[in-house]
């Protein structure tokens, strides 16, 4: 396994406002977008309110939440004005695959901010409960009313057999396909569907893993999280570039995540990076998601849009990488070019 890597640190910033949809009708929530979709269409929108805390996200792009009925098993974060380019995509799976599209609404806004459009697994529960800085993750029910499993799916030993299942991160890019073909639609041609990047937390991270094999799949995320056994069927569909966060030791996802870093086969390019400050919950609601949200913001530049700045690519790629040059965290990599 390639050496850790240590030194000082970064963090990007710019300015931003921040659109929580509150009070709004979904009239005037489309009026924004500059869309054309039909009345019918907006009706069944519902903006919410994510109960965003601390600094707004740091992006240009002010960010709207949205729930609506034509994919009502998801949340939607997004640019408040959409266009005049496609927007790259992301879908994203929850800690303990619970439906609850709330969980981690500072790291996703951050994410939007920066003109991503992220397609969230879980209707808006708000209230539902976070997996904080370091605690032990979500608690929402599933749908139907069944406790999620322990943050993460990780489980050993508690009986639990959880596989990868990329199910419901294909769907959300099936319906936001769609929705870019409809001409009625608010994302009508301003959505890019054909180069996605699919993530998650903990148990989302598997469903990352599940959703990798899809061709419309172009980079996968893993945070705080990791295949429960090596999988050689998972392992030989991932034809797209890798990342790997987790946290320190304490971090219960942390020797899968080593693991999947260092039984990857060689073809797949990876980067490893471990937050030892942290346990399993991560920092993704901290302002802005913490410093899980400054690197996803750079992985999903580069990866997406082909931001090769200090800001993108070089934060994870040269010598030394912005992150690798961060004393906060330890890192490796294979393969990247």
């Amino acid at each position: 396994m390639p050496a850790f890597r240590r030194a000082t640190g970064l963090r990007l910033a710019s300015a931003a406002g921040l659109v929580l949809g509150m009070g709004l009708a979904s009239g005037s929530l489309h009026a924004q977008t500059g869309g054309a979709a039909t009345d019918g269409a907006a009706a069944r929108i519902r903006a919410v309110d994510a109960g965003l805390k601390g600094a707004p996200p740091t992006g240009p792009h002010a960010v709207i939440v949205e729930h609506d009925q034509a994919l009502d098993t998801h949340t939607v974060y997004r640019p408040a004005a959409l266009g005049p380019s496609k927007h790259p995509v992301l879908v994203w799976g929850e800690g303990g695959c619970a439906k609850n599209g709330l969980m981690f609404p500072e790291f996703l806004a951050e994410i939007a901010s920066h003109g991503f459009v992220v397609v969230a697994d879980g209707p808006p529960v708000n209230g539902a409960g976070r997996g904080g800085p370091g605690g032990g993750g979500p608690t929402a029910p599933r749908a139907g009313g069944a406790p999620a499993p322990a943050a993460g799916g990780q489980g050993r030993g508690r009986g639990m057999t959880i596989e990868p299942d990329g199910t419901a991160l294909i769907a959300a890019i099936d319906w936001l396909a769609k929705e870019g073909a409809d001409p009625s639609s608010r994302f009508y041609q301003k959505v890019e569907t054909a180069r996605v990047a699919a993530m998650g937390m903990s148990c989302g991270g598997l469903m990352s893993y599940g959703a990798s094999a899809d061709p419309r799949v172009a980079t996968v995320g893993i945070w705080n999280s990791g295949l429960l056994q090596p999988n050689e069927k998972i392992f030989a569909g991932l034809r797209s570039p890798v990342v790997i966060v987790t946290g320190g030791e304490s971090d219960i996802a942390y020797a899968n995540g080593r693991r999947d870093f260092e039984t990857m086969p060689a073809q797949v390019p990876v980067f490893y990076g471990v937050y030892p400050s942290i346990g399993h919950g991560g920092t993704y609601n901290e302002d802005n998601g913490g410093a899980f949200g400054v690197a996803a913001v750079a992985w999903l530049k580069w990866q997406l849009t082909g931001d090769t700045s200090a800001r993108g690519k070089g934060y994870f790629a040269g010598t030394p990488c912005g992150l690798c040059a961060d004393a906060r965290w330890q890192t490796a990599s294979r393969g990247l070019k």
